[in-house]
């Protein structure tokens, strides 16, 4: 023997001497290998009977053991009941009737449940009905429970007598019990017992479990009871038409006639789910039969069956003096089969008075389906009545149609406006960068107040469907540099909706053109710029325009830019800064502009200020204090202290608003300070109650408040004596508020 081969042998002694840990004393999240080892021996017998018939007899002694844990009572249960489900050999005598013990055990009933439920065999059904004989209350709901489950014919005549038991969840789980056996014995039972919910589903139950042609006949009789709730007859209506399908579309007809609400809407699931043979056909001939809302249901519900068969009493509907039917027969008309007739009648609705109708007609021909709808829809564009021809042109673009795009650029010299004006929308939708040019022209040429706006808004939807980068909107700038002022001041509006540098660029152009309207139409557009894009543009204007008035106008749109929109200072915004310091020669017109300084920390702020001698003094020493980095942060309690200085509006704190909250800022050097802008962005309404602000240059000694009031929405601005410095502000929210907190999105410091 190898020394390899005796040492594996002496692995597998050790291993065999170790003691094995006791089944019955499992826990749910101790040791598990005991339950482990179970396992596998079950694996391992497969089919012995033998093996199986002594792993039975250990399960039993476990559950039998006085001592064994919940835990391995359940386990154990669990792999017995798996074992008598094979039913490879009878059970043991003593495996009943032990187990038929614990069924009545208040204690094991559960777990003898878990054993025996899995298992077939009259035997077993007999251990059950002798059990519930024998228990009351829980143990007993329980076992009914089984009974139902298991199918029990046999326990029909015990669970009809517990319906009528004084205890009301015996008699609820004696009928749901029986409603789950079902068959004629069941459902005669049930029929008998008192009048309750439970009875009723439970019914409604038996009589599905029928054979087809009984249960259609117990379903119809259970629909037909007044006696029962009216869900229950409803479901039974509903199912018993899907039992016995010969007579639905008569049967649906009468719901619909009906007054019982419950059962029209049973009807009306089934008339979009039913498999009956003809029965949209029956239902669209006595459509005009029925009251206008159950019309516009029934219709609803033919659109989603998308059965051709409903196509004509559909179109028809969509002429109906009522308004709710109307809608919604062109509604579903858009979901059942189309044809060039189909696209007519839409596009006539689409056309007409009935806003709500037309509107509805739009969406419906969009996407309508079927032979003939696009050579319909492309004739249509071509040519008829101007309104007509409208609609038509804008479902070209609506549907994705390009073969359509010759007939919406020629669409530009019709005489009529509305063909005009819808073909000009169109081209916005449909038109690719092929189309730009003739869309400019367009746009160029319209003397029509409403086309030229129509035109220049589907030129700049062209030009957003390009990449973004550099060039895109190249033609559209071309067009204006080259206009005479009056054309250009119609076309700014488009650069504002690009809203890139480019498009800025291109307005600053425009103002340094020399014509004062121009110049002032420009200024204006780049004042309502989205972002920082438009300031370089508007610096440009106010260092080299020769009009006075656009020159002002572009440095105030700077500061308000500043004021509105509060992005990281960079060393750029410092140069755009100083450019326009050189311009302006008024001690007043710097002041605003030294202030904006005051958010730098580069050298070229520094520089700049401190070249201005006394007027930039104050600046510099705020500049040199905001180069010793972020200030530093606390905070009474909440989340994201930091993020009241990271500038983003998605980002914030906030803390319940008891009256004793605080943000303490330490700018690490004392240091000038003249305003501080607590700003709640989207959170508008949670602003400080009543706030005081404390400077100081030591944290333990703040001294009296230098600033108080009370919060504003949106943004609370607070401003500070003059002369104020410190090296310490915090901020206090000074009175509670109920319900609310109060929110700091970015804190701002000039």
């Amino acid at each position: 023997m190898s020394r390899f081969t005796l040492l594996l042998a002496l692995v597998v002694t050790l291993h065999a001497a170790e003691p094995a840990a006791d089944l019955g004393a499992l826990t749910f999240s101790g040791d598990q290998s005991a339950l482990d080892a179970l396992d596998r021996e079950i694996g391992a017998a497969g089919a012995d009977a033998a093996k199986l018939a002594a792993l039975e007899s250990r399960l039993l002694a476990v559950l039998q053991r006085k001592d064994s844990s919940f835990a391995a009572r359940q386990a154990v249960a669990q792999r017995l009941g798996s074992l008598l489900a094979q039913g490879s050999a009878p059970a043991k005598p003593a495996t009943y009737r032990v187990l038929g013990n614990l069924l009545a055990d208040e204690r094991d009933s559960d777990v003898a449940r878990l054993a025996l439920e899995p298992a077939a065999g009259a035997a077993i059904d007999t251990l059950f009905l002798n059990a519930v004989a024998k228990t009351s209350g829980r143990p007993r709901l329980g076992l009914i429970d089984s009974l139902g489950r298991r199918r029990t014919p046999a326990a029909v005549p015990p669970l009809a007598a517990l319906l009528r038991d004084n205890d009301a969840a015996t008699a609820a789980a004696a009928a749901r019990a029986l409603g789950q056996i079902g068959g004629e014995a069941a459902l005669n039972a049930l029929a008998g017992g008192p009048a309750s919910p439970a009875v009723a589903k439970a019914q409604l139950a038996a009589a599905s479990s029928l054979p087809a042609p009984a249960a259609a006949v117990a379903l119809r009789k259970l629909a037909g009871d007044a006696a029962l709730p009216a869900s229950v007859r409803a479901a039974a209506f509903r199912a018993s038409l899907d039992a016995d399908p010969a007579d639905t579309a008569t049967r649906l007809g009468a719901a619909f006639t009906g007054s019982d609400a419950a059962l029209k809407a049973a009807a009306l699931e089934a008339v979009a789910t039913s498999k009956a043979p003809g029965l949209v056909a029956a239902l669209a001939a006595n459509l005009a039969g029925y009251d206008p809302v159950t019309q516009a249901a029934v219709i609803a519900a033919f659109g989603r069956r998308a059965d051709p068969a409903a196509t004509a009493a559909v179109s028809a509907a969509a002429k109906h003096a009522d308004a709710e039917v109307r809608g919604a027969a062109v509604s579903a008309l858009g979901f059942l089969p189309g044809s060039a007739a189909t696209a007519g009648l839409l596009a006539g609705v689409a056309a007409g008075d009935d806003s709500e109708a037309a509107k509805l007609a739009r969406q419906s021909l969009t996407r309508l389906n079927g032979p003939g709808v696009a050579a319909a829809i492309l004739a249509g564009a071509e040519r008829g009545e101007p309104a007509l021809r409208a609609v038509y042109l804008e479902a070209l673009a609506l549907r994705a149609m390009s073969d359509g795009l010759p007939l919406l650029l020629a669409a530009r010299k019709d005489a009529a406006a509305p063909v005009r004006l819808a073909a000009a929308a169109a081209l916005g939708d449909l038109g690719t960068t092929a189309q730009l040019g003739a869309l400019l022209d367009w746009t160029l040429g319209a003397t029509d107040e409403a086309e030229q706006t129509r035109a220049l808004r589907s030129v700049v939807n062209v030009i957003l469907r390009q990449p973004a980068g550099a060039g895109r909107g190249a033609a559209l700038f071309a067009a204006i540099d080259q206009s005479a002022p009056a054309v250009a001041i119609r076309l700014l509006p488009a650069l504002g909706r690009l809203g890139d540098a480019e498009a800025a660029a291109c307005a600053a152009r425009q103002a340094l053109r020399g014509d004062a309207k121009l110049a002032d139409a420009a200024v204006a557009a780049l004042g309502r710029w989205p972002d920082a894009s438009a300031v370089p543009a508007l610096v440009d204007i106010a260092e080299k325009s020769s009009l006075t008035g656009p020159a002002k106008a572009a440095r105030d749109a700077v500061l308000r830019h500043h004021g509105r929109i509060r992005d990281v200072w960079t060393e750029a915004s410092s140069v755009l800064v100083g450019r326009l310091l050189a311009k302006e020669t008024d001690a007043a017109g710097r002041a605003p502009l030294l202030a904006l300084l005051h958010r730098a920390r580069d050298a070229a702020a520094l520089k700049l200020a401190e070249s201005l001698g006394a007027e930039g003094a104050l600046a510099a020493e705020v500049i040199r204090a905001n180069g010793k980095g972020e200030p530093g942060v606390r905070v009474s309690g909440g989340s994201g202290a930091r993020n009241v200085l990271d500038f983003k509006s998605s980002t914030r704190w906030t803390v319940p608003a008891a009256g004793e909250e605080w943000i303490e800022l330490d700018f690490k050097v004392g240091r000038p300070l003249r305003t501080l802008i607590l700003d709640q962005s989207t959170r508008t309404g949670e602003f400080p109650e009543k706030y005081e602000v404390y400077v100081s240059d030591r944290p333990e000694a703040v001294g009296t408040p230098v600033a108080s009031g009370t919060g504003q929405r949106n943004q609370t601005v607070i401003s500070l004596p003059a002369g104020t410095r410190g090296r310490y502000v915090t901020i206090k929210n000074v009175a509670p508020r109920a319900d609310s907190s109060w929110t700091v999105t970015d804190l701002y410091v000039d």
